[in-house]
């Protein structure tokens, strides 16, 4: 048997938030005295075509479960993950487990507007949207979450317009348009005091980011270790803030920088 390379690779995907995450990852297998390295850049498929070569990586529980798997059936978060352990653990691949926030689609508008116009959530939202705009990234009125929203909520806007992400915060904001179709991690939700609206009919599935093994790594007790004091510690507010730290321009806002408050605003020593 071949013997395990001594370098962890450590796999993320094309947006701040997984920078800022893998290089926490790497700061806390440094700790532990492990080396490790970063592949950046890629996608979901791509990070799953190869596992082969990478050792850790976060991905989203929707993101597995729609994308890679076609599902198209929506169970409680808690089952969703059950479940796509074990699909994962079928191939090999080891669901070590949530890190404690989402980053899912979410139809976001300003706090003080949906409080005058009394929209706390979605089905609320529905009785409104024929006099109201709604704006969302370049792939989302073709994604399953757009189709599941429209079909479970009999949503029907008045205006649908599509916004390169980093724009549409901002829009949001100033009244450019009514509604966003965000996601729940991002720091400028706080940045802009914008509210995520509720799903209470569940069409958007969880986006759990969770930490996955590679088929390699599923008895690597000394990985395991270094990487379980971040199970459930990172809760959705503590994010937004990492991800607003992530957005500026100085040295603070590093990857590596914001990896070292998030580890200290979760409580590592």
């Amino acid at each position: 048997m071949a013997r395990a390379p001594s370098t962890y690779v450590i796999g993320a995907k094309t947006f701040a938030e997984q920078y800022v995450l893998s290089a926490l990852i790497e700061q806390r297998l440094a700790a532990a005295r492990l080396q490790a390295s970063s592949r950046e850049g890629l996608g979901s498929s791509v990070i799953f075509q190869a596992a082969d070569n990478i050792d850790v990586y976060v991905d989203y529980s929707g993101t597995l479960w729609v994308n890679q798997f076609h599902r198209t059936d929506m169970p409680p978060r808690e089952t969703l993950l059950a479940e796509l352990k074990e699909i994962l653990a079928q191939q090999d691949i080891t669901l070590l487990g949530a890190l404690g926030f989402e980053n899912a689609y979410a139809l976001v508008m300003p706090r003080q507007r949906a409080d005058v116009l009394g929209i706390h959530s979605i089905t609320d939202l529905a009785a409104h949207a024929p006099t109201l705009s709604i704006a969302g990234d370049y792939e989302f009125f073709s994604r399953p979450e757009w189709i599941a929203l429209h079909k479970a909520y009999g949503l029907s806007f008045r205006t649908q317009r599509q916004m390169q992400p980093d724009f549409m915060y901002a829009a949001v904001a100033s009244g450019d348009v009514d509604v966003i179709a965000g996601y729940t991690s991002e720091g400028r939700i706080k940045e802009y005091d914008l509210v995520t609206l509720a799903d209470p009919k569940h069409a958007i599935p969880p986006y759990d980011a969770v930490l996955l093994l590679a088929p390699r790594r599923a008895h690597d007790a000394a990985l395991q270790e270094a990487l379980k004091p971040l199970l459930g510690r990172i809760d959705i507010a503590t994010m937004r803030d990492a991800n607003l730290r992530a957005s500026g321009s100085d040295a603070n806002s590093s990857p590596a920088a914001v990896a070292r408050w998030l580890w200290q605003r979760i409580g590592g020593r």
